[in-house]
């Protein structure tokens, strides 16, 4: 018989795949193994279309283990849009398990580009099980891995694997060692086989979710941009690599919860409302009454020496009004550098010098003890003692430690926490519309003089719902809050209503709860929950609680134990939300409409109409009437992109919103509000943070030609440090998009694709103003020629970055 037509009977009557040994006298001692491979399905992958879910389909590699050259492959057939796909595909593969591996990888299927990577899985075929009679072997579920650090991959893959046993030739297809048993057993009738226990796949068990017990309250498992498990604690708003367990009470750790606790308050007790500047100043104002008579003694004689020592040419900066640039050579001119020193230019021979070409001697230093373009909001206050400042010849400003007789670029004031410059004038005011606002929110009037809450702190959340709710007259949300908490002894002098407001907000805004959720780009930004109403059938009511809640938060000058996004913020302003705002909630989301808007969409073949997920179905929204059977085109693509932001971030929670403005208009009017924007409604809601510079420069990256020397960045840096925390919080929501800064300080910031410290790049022209990207905490700043034009050209783009684009 042809050795073909053995080989075609051999693979009769299914679709087998793998190894196939050559027929032939020389080849009949290679032994195989037939292995069953049913597909079954895949769970929670990741989204990589444009819009809605994605097309799996599963690829299958027979390869050898030394080299990994491929031997044969399979696909799978491809399921439209879901992240949950249903294949249930078998295939049998002749392997050799020794020297092969299954290699699985699951795509999306794309049209137009290559297919996308979804995540892979490698099996081992040394110890799966083998088929008998009367015995079931269980699927097994692998969480699909990335092939790269860049593979952004999730969800698991659900297999059944087992070696079957096959009539070949009147016998039957052994497993490597089986032979030489059974030969044992014909010579020795002592012996009996017995079939070899499976091993359990230690890596696939662990996997398996159904076997693992339930987490503890508060926690949430998650995979990162690598395809890692990771775990959410939402209490502690922490992440940590182990899976958290129950004691042997069943109950979690009081002392992790506890600590926990501690943790969040400590974060929450960095922050304080404006405020708290006022009670500042009237009393550093009442300190000084007593001493104002002496002061305005001293300060006329002070004033008047002061303009005599101005007035001494020795002291006086120069500038290129007072050098004298009669009698140069044709051709020449003169100017005065960064660092007050006059320099020489030849037009015709293009070049620069400091040598004088009427003198032959280099112009002289500028005098040392008034360093050049300083102003006086520019002081930061006395160095400590022992040390002094200079300037290089190159401009940069450098110190000098005269106890250990040492010289370093940074500022030893940077090592003061209590420095806080004299806040650089900018036209939006905060503080003065702060002040506005309480001057409209006026005490009310025939009201008891305190409202009483009594709350018990396991229940926080239901008793003050309860109470809050059934308040018919606001009013009485208006005078004093007077907050006990049952079982506790204790008078509430402000104290007890400020933590009653963290517990309260830590319960609010727990996703849990199925009001709000945690944004797409990171952990613990919120945003409404559109299906909220699945989860909740009174939600419209609790969000009118909440935003009474946030009402008397702003009332009585408290602060809220949470961060939203930019457009919820927006949209209590009644600000329109552009596609700039998209980038800092859902980067993908974000980079597929920028795609759209920068290219002709046709060959995408879209609609008018969305895939909307909801808990694992999807259904179809259409953006306008009749959206389905409207194309897009590169003519209607800016209504389209309009139609998804607003449907996006507005439509699908406009009743929810609706509810909260309710409830927050009842103790503030909306209107008075309005005088704030996006990123002053978070400070006031929120608090400001007392932000550290010096580990915010510590854990800052320079990209470009930028270093932490580099005379930009140092007068970068004297800019920040000048700043006070207002304006230091409005530089990191320009960057970040939020000024919140982490627990753990500015080495755990957080960008689109994972962690992200803070970073400066060279970018641009002096004429530039700087730049933002939110999504990866980049500022982009130009090489600017002064200490000067480079802070008035960042406090521009700070209070400015709605006017000219200078974030995306």
């Amino acid at each position: 018989m042809p050795c073909d037509d053995i080989q075609s009977k051999l693979m009769a009557g299914r679709n087998e795949y793998g190894y196939m040994p050559s027929v032939g006298i020389e080849h009949m001692d290679e032994t195989t193994s037939a292995l069953r491979l049913r597909v079954i399905a895949g769970h929670e992958l990741a989204k990589k279309d444009i819009f809605g879910a994605s097309d799996p389909y599963v690829r299958i590699d027979l390869n050898t283990i030394n080299g990994d050259v491929t031997v044969d492959s399979v696909l799978t057939k491809t399921k439209k849009k879901t992240l949950n796909p249903e294949w249930d595909e078998e295939f049998i593969f002749r392997v050799k398990p020794t020297e092969h591996k299954l290699v699985l990888q699951v795509f999306d299927e794309n049209r137009l580009t290559r297919d996308d990577f979804l995540g892979m899985v490698e099996l081992n075929l040394l110890n799966l099980p083998k088929e008998q009679e009367g015995r079931t072997i269980p699927s097994k579920q692998y969480i699909l891995r990335p092939r790269s650090a860049r593979s952004r991959v999730k969800g698991h893959l659900e297999l059944y694997h087992a070696f079957i046993r096959e009539p070949l030739g009147g016998g039957e297809v052994m497993r490597p060692g089986e032979d030489v048993l059974r030969s044992r057993q014909e010579s020795d009738p002592d012996w009996e086989i017995v079939d070899e226990p499976v091993m359990p796949n230690v890596e696939s068990a662990a996997q398996n979710q159904e076997q693992l017990p339930p987490l503890p309250h508060g926690w949430e498992e998650r995979q990162d941009a690598n395809g890692r498990t990771y775990y959410v604690n939402h209490i502690a708003r922490s992440t940590q690599w182990e899976r958290p367990s129950f004691n042997n009470g069943g109950t979690y750790n009081d002392q992790v919860r506890e600590r926990s606790l501690e943790s969040a308050v400590t974060e929450f007790q960095r922050r304080f409302h404006i405020s708290v500047d006022d009670i500042e100043a009237n009393r550093r104002e009442s300190n000084s009454a007593g001493h104002q008579a002496a002061d305005i003694t001293d300060s006329t004689a002070q004033s008047q020496h002061e303009a005599e020592t101005l007035s001494t040419p020795e002291s006086r900066v120069p500038n290129s009004l007072d050098v004298n640039s009669e009698g140069l050579p044709q051709g020449w001119t003169m100017q005065v550098a960064p660092n007050g020193r006059v320099f020489f230019i030849d037009h015709n021979e293009r070049a620069t010098t400091w040598v004088d070409p009427r003198t032959g001697r280099a112009s002289p230093m500028p005098n040392q003890n008034h360093p050049p373009n300083r102003r006086p909001e520019d002081e930061l206050g006395t160095l400590p003692e022992g040390w002094e400042e200079r300037v290089h010849t190159d401009g940069r400003i450098f110190f000098i430690d005269h106890n250990t007789r040492t010289t370093q670029w940074e500022d030893p004031r940077l090592s003061n926490p209590q420095i806080a410059g004299p806040a650089v004038p900018y036209s939006r005011d905060y503080k003065r519309k702060y002040e506005y606002l309480k001057s409209q929110l006026r005490k009310p009037n025939n009201v008891p003089n305190k409202f009483e809450i009594k709350v018990r702190r396991q229940s926080i959340l239901e008793d003050s719902y309860r109470i809050i709710s059934s308040v018919n007259r606001t009013e009485l949300l208006k005078t004093k809050l007077w907050v006990e908490f049952e079982g506790e002894v204790g008078l509430d002098y402000g104290g007890l209503a400020r933590e009653w407001f963290f517990l309260l907000s830590k319960e609010m805004f727990n996703p849990y709860y199925g009001l709000f959720e945690y944004s797409a780009m990171d952990n613990y930004t919120l945003q409404i929950n559109p299906f909220s109403g699945l989860c909740n059938e009174e939600h419209l009511n609790y969000f009118k609680f909440i935003g009474r809640i946030a009402g008397m938060a702003v009332y009585h000058g408290k602060l809220l134990d949470a961060f939203f996004i930019r457009p919820f913020y927006k949209m209590m302003l009644g600000k329109p939300i552009d596609l700039k705002d998209m980038e800092s909630v859902d980067s993908e989301y974000y980079n597929s409409l920028l795609w759209i808007k920068e290219n002709d969409p046709s060959e995408l073949e879209l609609t008018f109409c969305l895939d909307e997920e909801s808990f694992g179905h999807f259904s179809q929204r259409e953006l306008k009437p009749d959206g389905a059977n409207i194309p897009l085109t590169n003519e209607n693509k800016d209504e389209y992109i309009s139609l998804v932001i607003q449907w996006r971030f507005v439509s699908r929670v406009q009743d929810q919103m609706n509810a909260f403005l309710d409830g927050f208009n009842g103790l503030v009017p909306l209107n008075c509000v309005k005088i704030f924007d996006e990123h002053e409604l978070e400070l006031l809601m929120c608090g400001i943070q007392n932000i550290d510079v010096k580990d915010w420069k510590q854990n800052t990256l320079y990209k470009g030609d930028y270093h932490p020397n580099h005379i930009t960045v140092q007068w970068f840096w004297r800019v920040v440090l000048s700043f006070n925390n207002e304006m230091r919080a409005r530089l990191l929501q320009f960057v970040t998009g939020t000024s919140r800064v982490p627990m753990n300080g500015f080495k755990e910031l957080y960008g689109s694709n994972g962690p992200q410290l803070f970073t400066i790049e060279k970018w641009g022209l002096p004429e530039n103003y700087p730049r933002a990207h939110t999504c990866f905490n980049r500022l982009d700043l130009p090489p600017y020629e002064s200490y000067q034009q480079l802070r008035d050209k960042l406090v521009k783009a700070i209070e400015g970055s709605q006017g000219f684009a200078g974030v995306d």
